[in-house]
């Protein structure tokens, strides 16, 4: 499958914690979680046109994940530390380039927001 195809099929909400994740890894940033994800995905929204795609709310950032992650452009990674219930907050990183996010994600995201 082609990567303008895998990436067509995917809903612009979908996209947009893509490209928030892509960003991140390309920082070295990554493995992140949900929280600081949609943070970041707010900030680089704040440069796009609100009607490209609305605010993005965490419950927004987390079903994207998890949809991301049956796409296998995401992989969830099992988190180093423990809560004090036993559980942890769980983290992703990309499971593709970031490269082939920028190329592959609709303009309207990625204009006017990178380097």
């Amino acid at each position: 499958m082609s990567n303008a195809s895998r990436f067509d099929s995917i809903s612009l909400t979908n996209q947009a914690v893509l490209l928030g994740l892509a960003d991140l890894a390309s920082e070295g940033e990554t493995p992140v979680q949900t929280h600081d994800v949609r943070r970041h995905c707010k900030q680089r929204l704040s440069d796009v046109d609100t009607e490209v795609v609305g605010t993005i709310s965490e419950a927004d950032v987390i079903r994207s994940l998890y949809r991301l992650e049956e796409e296998e452009l995401v992989e969830e990674v099992p988190p180093a530390e423990t809560s004090p219930t036993g559980k942890g907050r769980p983290a992703y990183a990309l499971a593709v380039e970031s490269d082939a996010v920028y190329d592959g994600v609709v303009d309207e995201l990625v204009e006017g927001t990178r380097d």
